[in-house]
């Protein structure tokens, strides 16, 4: 694979840390990557001055919004990851997935789903300004916490999955909103594993509000969905992009191992975007 433009790092929800990420792509013989956490750069501001020779690094963030109990999440390349307003726009977004957690933790707890603090999830991932239901995880298995006749990612998707049985929607930040930040930054909108969404009416009208690509390559797109995602985007002229949506430990079923998915050549025109900031 020549590029993977959606990773995750330990910044957010993913289990490697931007170092460990890059040395992936060498041994992987990956030559280009972009670190995606979900709306976070710190991972990017870690690693500008410690980039390894031979791997090249877009700047890029995963902006994570729900639309009707479905995840609608947007990529952002060649983001300038210093923008002030996209640190107001991150910060206000972090709080606001901060207490969607809480709000379904403390739901999870009032029907005795489980019997865990709150406060403890929060002292467990001190580092975090994002808390999802990714980091009680971490939290409970940190302290052996077990649930009886339950798994804790059974749990995850039961109560903090987004169309999970118990998860009750909060969050009011919007995809369009995704996009306009994108784009006020000098950055490049790409709308994120669009079968998610579960409705192409939705992502056409991203796209007409000014999207400007599909991840079209993603692991949990079939051969002919990701034909017609990228049919999509070849006749609305919009950049097709794609990655293996890594999350190292934390990986989803269908991620079976780094770059999986992702670009197979350099002739992709999100490649040749600007030049590489890092």
């Amino acid at each position: 694979m020549f590029a993977d433009l959606h990773l995750h790092s330990t910044f957010s929800d993913g289990t490697d840390t931007p170092q460990e990420l890059c040395s992936l792509a060498k041994v992987n013989n990956v030559k280009v990557i972009s670190i995606t956490d979900h709306d976070a750069v710190g991972a990017l501001k870690e690693l500008q001055h410690a980039i390894p020779k031979g791997v090249k690094v877009i700047p890029g963030v995963e902006i994570s919004t729900i639309y009707k109990r479905k995840y609608l999440h947007v990529l952002g390349y060649y983001i300038d990851i210093f923008d002030k307003q996209l640190e107001n726009f991150i910060a206000r977004i972090s709080e606001e997935k901060t207490e969607n957690t809480r709000v379904n933790f403390e739901n999870a707890v009032s029907k005795g789903i489980f019997n865990y603090k709150w406060e403890r999830v929060l002292e467990l991932n001190g580092e975090q300004p994002r808390i999802s239901g990714v980091h009680v995880v971490k939290a409970m298995q940190i302290d052996r916490h077990t649930i009886p006749d339950m798994k804790l990612w059974d749990m995850f998707h039961l109560c903090f999955w987004v169309e999970g049985q118990e998860f009750i929607e909060t969050e009011t930040t919007s995809g369009y909103d995704a996009i306009d930040i994108i784009k006020q930054i000098g950055g490049i909108p790409i709308i994120a594993h669009p079968k998610s969404i579960k409705n192409d009416d939705i992502v056409l009208d991203l796209m007409r509000y000014g999207a400007q690509g599909l991840e079209v390559f993603h692991p949990i797109h079939s051969l002919e969905e990701t034909k017609k995602y990228k049919q999509i985007a070849e006749e609305n002229k919009k950049y097709i992009s794609g990655g293996s949506d890594w999350h190292g430990k934390n990986n989803g079923a269908g991620v079976t191992h780094f770059a999986m998915t992702g670009l197979k050549h350099e002739n992709y025109e999100i490649l040749k975007f600007g030049n590489y900031p890092f």
